[in-house]
């Protein structure tokens, strides 16, 4: 249902950012200008939770959460629209602090 090329686009405390993922057979897989998302998602019938690492591979660049380093985010989206999902993430790594998330299908699995 939701497999395919998304658009990512979130933010945080500390400002906005997008990306790209693929979600595929269970499996999130994507990254932006200085992070990859690796991890898994489970679907619904109004829309899907995921669960991914994501690694800093440049250091000098920050996120959108003030986090330094690599972190577990967990997402918890719901379909807005044809082709779109909308929800929020988490992470134990900043309790308390969150960020808002947006996906954007571009690309559908054949």
């Amino acid at each position: 249902m939701f497999e395919g090329l998304w658009v990512v686009q979130f933010a945080g405390m500390e400002g906005k950012g997008g990306g790209v993922v693929v979600l595929t057979r269970g499996r999130v897989l994507g990254g932006d200008s200085a992070f990859t998302y690796i991890g898994t998602y489970q679907e619904s019938t109004d829309g899907l939770q995921a669960s991914a690492l994501v690694q800093n591979f440049s250091p000098m660049v920050g996120n959108v959460l003030g986090i330094s380093g690599d972190f577990t985010l967990s997402l918890k989206v719901t379909i807005a629209g044809e082709g779109v999902l909308q929800g929020e993430g988490s992470t134990p790594a900043a309790p308390g602090f969150g960020l808002k998330v947006r996906l954007t299908r571009r690309a559908k699995m054949p």
